[in-house]
């Protein structure tokens, strides 16, 4: 019997699972594609902000994914969620990250203020992106020594690429955490929040497992919330790791089509 049998609805991770940097691992797209056709669901979760749900699912339909936009959730998605939450629409804040995270944050209801006049942020919103300096890091930690509330996308520190392991949010995020003393609040995986917003778009199915390649974010977040974890192998991610952890999974794979053969 095949491991997708086991299950009538999946949580996904892209990268290191579908993709690496929206390179299109071999095998991916055919396999989300019977999972579909067979009748299970299937929802997206990641951590990487750099895009928005609606531009990764995009990708996914180009690559011959049948995918709805909603079917997309990210740690981008869920920080949205609970800062509205918290601080209501149009709550002033200072945004870290690329370009696209900035205009997710403005486009999602917040205010997001210029770093020369961020003194009366709530909070400081911290992902990833290449231009983050001293400067950055020197505005964002006094604001929030200064009282703002520190919320990061997520503690990973690399995103598994191509060439490589390039530096995560987790990485600036820590620099912040450093020099400001205090510890962010997490909206992504392995925090509940991003688990509990895929189960939604899933209609909060009973045979559910989630599929990723990091052991203490993808599995161990997903069996804190009472979901089987499927831990992909082959990702330059997993074997280090696996290796540091306790965790274990309930299925190993090495690759997505593994699920279905």
């Amino acid at each position: 019997m095949a491991i997708a049998d086991s299950y009538d609805a999946f949580l996904c991770d892209l990268d290191g699972v579908v993709w690496l940097g929206h390179d299109f691992i071999p095998g991916a797209v055919e396999t989300v594609n019977e999972l579909v056709s067979s009748g299970r669901r299937i929802c997206f979760v990641t951590n990487n902000p750099r895009l928005s749900p609606v531009r990764q699912a995009a990708l996914l339909r180009e690559s011959g994914i049948t995918i709805e936009d909603r079917q997309v959730v990210t740690a981008a998605s869920t920080l949205i969620r609970l800062a509205i939450e918290r601080y209501g629409e149009g709550a002033p804040v200072l945004g870290v990250g690329t370009a696209s995270f900035l205009e997710q944050l403005a486009e999602g209801g917040l205010n997001t203020l210029p770093p020369g006049d961020s003194g009366s942020a709530r909070a400081v919103l911290v992902s990833g992106h290449r231009g983050f300096d001293y400067e950055e890091l020197k505005v964002t930690s006094m604001l929030v020594r200064a009282g703002a509330d520190l919320i990061a996308t997520s503690a990973d520190p690399t995103l598994p690429m191509p060439d490589g392991h390039w530096p995560g949010s987790g990485a600036i995020l820590a620099a912040i955490e450093t020099a400001s003393g205090k510890k962010a609040t997490i909206t992504g995986k392995p925090a509940p929040a991003l688990f509990e917003a895929g189960l939604d778009v899933l209609g909060r199915p009973e045979r559910v497992a989630m599929i990723g390649d990091r052991v203490q974010t993808d599995i161990a977040g997903a069996q804190s919330c009472g979901i089987d974890g499927i831990l992909v192998t082959s990702s330059p991610t997993s074997e280090a790791e696996r290796a540091a952890s306790n965790v274990t999974p309930e299925h190993e794979i090495e690759s997505l089509p593994e699920l279905v053969a």
